[in-house]
């Protein structure tokens, strides 16, 4: 059994795979303790951890005395990674392709979380770039912070009407619908450029865009988590 970890800005979210199937995933708190989230029995089974970032950052009490295998930019991945600046680019962007790469397909990855990326692999096998835009807290957060009557929204709906009556449903139609018609562009140049591209749209704020998008996707939740477990098959010695 392994338990793969992917610290976001947010939180740790935590998977429990056996034979490539995910069994369970949730969320950590800082300083958690696993025993808090596992049973002993299953901790017993657990044979190898997964991460981009070594157990000991992560803040997790009590995790298993197993072998642990750190994903970094120097792993082994199913793709070749082209991109000028390799330094900067942000390993869950690599190992949230990797959940849902096939060998000779092109695919579009949306990540909506605090950020949103899109990450482009070509059907040569070539992770080529994509793009990075504030996601929807951030932008209801920069609207607050960078005017002096605009409020700080911190709940809102899927689907927001498009004529807002009031302050408060104009920036969440501006931020919400505005970010969905932004995906859409984004999926539009890229087929342009692929259209035997397949889209897939993942993120913690997936959710409020499934619906909203004209475009065909697929929606996957817990693609970084299927990429790290991919990813043990590759690296694992």
């Amino acid at each position: 059994m392994r338990l793969v970890l992917d610290a976001g800005n947010s939180c740790i979210k935590y998977g429990l795979f056996s034979n490539n199937e995910l069994l369970r995933s949730g969320n950590i708190n800082k300083y958690q303790s696993i025993n808090s989230i596992l049973d002993r029995k299953t901790l017993s089974k657990i044979n190898v951890i997964a991460s981009c970032k070594v157990t000991d950052k992560l803040h997790i009490t009590d995790l298993p005395q197993v072998k642990h295998i750190q994903i970094d930019k120097n792993s082994i991945f199913p793709f070749n990674l082209k991109y000028n600046t390799p330094q900067t680019l942000g390993i869950d962007r690599i190992v949230a392709c990797t959940g849902n790469y096939t060998k000779g397909e092109s695919s579009l990855v949306i990540d909506c979380g605090t950020c949103v990326t899109y990450d482009y692999i070509s059907k040569l096998g070539n992770y080529e770039g994509g793009a990075i835009s504030p996601g929807i807290k951030l932008r209801f957060q920069a609207m607050n912070n960078f005017t002096d009557q605009l409020p700080f929204i911190k709940s809102f709906n899927k689907n927001p009407r498009t004529i807002g009556d009031s302050t408060e449903d104009c920036m969440k139609s501006g931020v919400l619908n505005g970010l969905a018609y932004e995906i859409d562009g984004f999926i539009s140049e890229y087929l342009i450029i692929d259209n035997q591209l397949k889209v897939f749209l993942t993120g913690g704020d997936a959710i409020f865009f499934v619906d909203a998008l004209k475009s065909r996707i697929f929606a996957q939740q817990n693609l970084i988590l299927k990429g790290l477990d991919v990813l043990i098959d590759l690296n694992e010695k």
